[in-house]
């Protein structure tokens, strides 16, 4: 299993979750769950008015990101 950090479209609106807010914004893919935590809080401190999560991915899935 892979780890992709999701971030609200919309800040406040649990509705729509993306992995990319615009096209030069990165992709956050990790192997285990606690570097995803590690990074999940760093966006979290950086912006504290948008929603993250953490969702597991699969092997196939995180490489044609």
């Amino acid at each position: 299993m892979k780890y992709l950090i999701l971030k609200q479209f919309i800040p406040g609106n649990d509705q729509i979750w993306v992995a990319k807010l615009n096209e030069s914004d990165p992709i956050y893919v990790y192997d285990t769950v606690e570097e995803a935590e590690i990074k999940k809080a760093e966006l979290e401190a950086a912006d504290p008015t948008r929603g993250y999560k953490i969702a597991e991915i699969t092997e196939e899935a995180a490489s044609s990101l």
